[in-house]
């Protein structure tokens, strides 16, 4: 098994976006359970189909994308990605200025959370080629 730098860069930064969307996502939903979407951004409902349309190509390309390592053993994952994509980024563009500090936390650690377990996986999945190279003892 060769490495090959670039992919593992590409995967990386793509488990780290997972993780800004999703904390975004959750940012723009507390805005929206307040009510502060309305009152900063007013024209955010007429962008909401065109967002919606966007988030459900956005869900059926990390579907398959993240099968090994973000919830492997999820049932229908093609619906439940791309409903999750549907919905995650119409509220990911809901981020309003007055809660940049909550969404810079949220986002944050939502990222740093896909990161690990994208990192988690990949060890595993590079443990036997390790094995291998490195002898059966494990390198420091």
């Amino acid at each position: 098994m060769r490495l090959q730098l670039v992919i593992v860069y590409a995967r990386l930064c793509g488990a780290a976006g997972l993780g800004v969307l999703l904390g975004s996502a959750a940012t723009g939903l507390l805005n929206l359970l307040t009510g502060a979407v309305f009152t900063s951004e007013p024209d955010w409902p007429a962008g909401v189909p065109v967002l919606t349309l966007l988030g459900t190509l956005v869900g059926l390309a990390s579907g398959p994308l993240t099968r090994r390592w973000f919830a492997p053993a999820t049932p229908r994952r093609r619906l439940v990605f791309t409903v999750g994509g549907a919905v995650a980024v119409p509220l990911a563009t809901a981020v309003h200025t007055g809660s940049i500090a909550l969404a810079f936390l949220l986002i944050l650690a939502s990222a740093a959370a896909t990161t690990t377990l994208w990192i988690r996986e990949f060890r595993r999945e590079t443990a036997q080629a390790r094995a291998l190279f490195f002898g059966s003892r494990r390198p420091r």
